[in-house]
């Protein structure tokens, strides 16, 4: 039964791992990733998955153009891995723990190796005429939607679990969860800039680029990451709801910011091509660096602002999503390259707020054997707002170039009112971890 008090202690945990005993000290962010070989070895992983993902969703829209595909599969491919990653997360979160990492890790990236593959040579099989618009549209969408997203989502998932076992309190696990996001942003940026001079280069460098990056995360993967044993059976990881009360304030408050983000994203490469007036080839550059400038504000913040902020994970939300709303103004009305890079900028710097406090808040409220089950609700509470957001939003955009910012504009400002007005997010109130 979930019963409402008064917060006197930021740790919501009831329970603690045997290794971070609440006796001892508390390691910090430095001295974890120190200590611990399987999170570096993991943030290591993460920097070169997501720099191949990236550099997917970068060329996406401009390849689009080149190669006379349909303009919607665009947010059709990025909407169905949404969909495999809300599907899977929470499996392979409890996966990590029952089989190991390494086996979860090395499964995962051999689905994204060969979705780079398929992603790779459809573009030169289209590029040489040997496919219709229809097949390579269909291959594209199946590699970059079914094969990268099922790939992708055992990823934050795992490290998130790893990082709250690793971290009992409020400050360590914003600290931990911070530098987890920030490597994901850290590898956004890097993907962003190779993907800007790989392709002013040539349109298909940062296609091909691709597999050679995931090739070195399944190598680090295979040659880094340890084998770990079974957890015992009392110790088996529970599911976590999506409607649990104690994270469906965090999940609601989060759901219109990573809508909102998801749609800026996809658009980028269609913005650029449209306010700025260039040619497929000529948007490359200039979306990898608005993209880059998004990744930066969120790297920025997360690895050397808000570990020596302070604040607590609800504040964090708040005063993130208040600039994700300015933000996404600025980006409607925006009709030059430096107030649209100034926009994505925004839009960083409220992610790089957004995703610590949500994760490191709603982690805080469950149990430890839960928090592999509430890691695979926080990396699929992403991935639902990512279902409908890319789709809608290229469709819309096609349609009328403001509609898309309408649409996020309403959900964002709902979250934004429910983070602000809402007891659990205010700290007024917060409810007890189950007992065990």
């Amino acid at each position: 039964m979930h019963n409402p008090i008064k917060p006197s202690n930021p740790q919501a945990n009831s329970e603690l791992p045997e290794a971070v005993a609440p006796k001892a000290k508390v390691p910090s962010k430095t001295s974890l990733l120190i200590s611990n070989p399987t999170l570096r070895a993991l943030l290591v992983i993460v920097f070169f998955t997501y720099s191949a993902q990236n550099m997917l969703n970068v060329s996406i829209a401009p390849l689009a153009r080149k190669l006379n595909l349909y303009s919607w599969a665009v947010g059709l491919a990025v909407s169905l891995a949404a969909v495999f990653v809300a599907m899977l997360s929470q499996f392979w979160s409890r996966r990590s723990l029952i089989w190991g990492r390494r086996r979860v890790l090395i499964i995962a990236l051999t689905l994204a190796f060969i979705a780079s593959l398929l992603f790779s040579g459809s573009v030169m099989l289209r590029d040489a005429g040997m496919l219709s618009a229809g097949v390579a549209t269909a291959i594209i969408v199946i590699a970059r939607g079914a094969f990268f997203g099922a790939a992708v989502s055992a990823i934050p998932p795992t490290g998130q679990a790893l990082i709250a076992a690793l971290t009992p309190d409020e400050p360590s696990r914003v600290a931990g969860m911070s530098a987890f996001s920030g490597s994901i942003s850290a590898s956004i940026m890097i993907g962003s800039l190779a993907s800007s001079a790989l392709g002013a280069w040539h349109i298909y460098g940062p296609v091909h680029a691709t597999g050679i990056l995931i090739a070195i995360a399944l190598l680090v993967t295979i040659f880094a990451v340890p084998v770990t044993p079974p957890p015992p059976k009392k110790s088996q990881p529970l599911k976590v709801s999506f409607l649990d009360p104690r994270i469906l304030p965090w999940i609601l408050a989060a759901l219109g910011m990573f809508f909102t983000n998801g749609v800026a994203q996809i658009i980028t490469g269609f913005l650029a091509q449209d306010r700025l007036h260039l040619a497929p080839e000529q948007a490359m550059a200039p979306t990898g660096f608005l993209l880059l400038a998004s990744a930066a504000g969120a790297m920025i913040m997360q690895i050397v602002i808000v570990p020596r902020l302070g604040w607590t994970p609800d504040r964090l939300l708040r005063i993130g999503l208040n600039v994700s709303v300015l933000s996404l103004f600025g980006l409607a009305l925006a009709s030059n390259f430096w107030l649209l890079m100034l926009s994505y900028l925004g839009f960083g710097i409220s992610m790089g707020l957004v995703s610590p406090g949500f994760n490191a808040g709603a982690s805080l409220a469950v149990n430890k054997n839960e928090l592999a089950g509430v890691a695979g609700v926080l990396s699929a509470t992403g991935a639902i707002s990512w279902i409908f957001g890319p789709v809608s939003a290229t469709a819309l955009y096609a349609w009328h170039p403001l509609s898309p910012f309408i649409l996020s504009g309403v959900l964002l400002g709902a979250s934004t009112i429910l983070a602000w007005v809402h007891p659990v997010l205010r700290g007024s109130v917060k409810l007890r971890p189950k007992t065990e």
